[in-house]
């Protein structure tokens, strides 16, 4: 079985940088699709192109959090058959979607402290 996790390790520190600088939730959508485009050209430099980014889509209610379109989906799969590529793509994708609903609530909770003050009488 391949292994993928020397490119993890060697972006993880990155990754979590970027995603807690993520304000909005497109911000995550975007952390996740960029970083998932570098790591996949890290390790497949002669397969995967900046073209590919438009093939990564990351979707928080998934379980699994993303998914690769076809033409994409069709380059990795006997990586995905073969290697643990697919677990370390579920773990960085929970890390965004952890974020992505952080965001979602945290301004929730923002705009419900807002109604209310706002609808003091005085």
């Amino acid at each position: 079985m391949k292994s993928y996790v020397k490119f993890y390790e060697e972006t993880k520190r990155e990754y979590h940088e970027m995603l807690n600088k993520a304000k909005r939730p497109q911000d995550v959508v975007d952390v996740f699709a960029k970083y998932t485009l570098n790591f996949l050209k890290s390790a497949f430099p002669e397969k995967i192109t900046d073209e590919h980014l438009n093939y990564i889509v990351f979707d928080e209610e998934l379980e699994d959090g993303y998914y690769f379109e076809e033409p994409l989906m069709e380059l990795l799969k006997e990586e995905f058959e073969n290697s643990d590529l697919p677990s370390i793509l579920k773990k960085k994708a929970k890390e965004a979607k952890d974020r992505y609903l952080h965001i979602i609530n945290d301004n929730d909770r923002t705009e419900t402290f807002r109604l209310s003050n706002n609808a003091k009488s005085y």
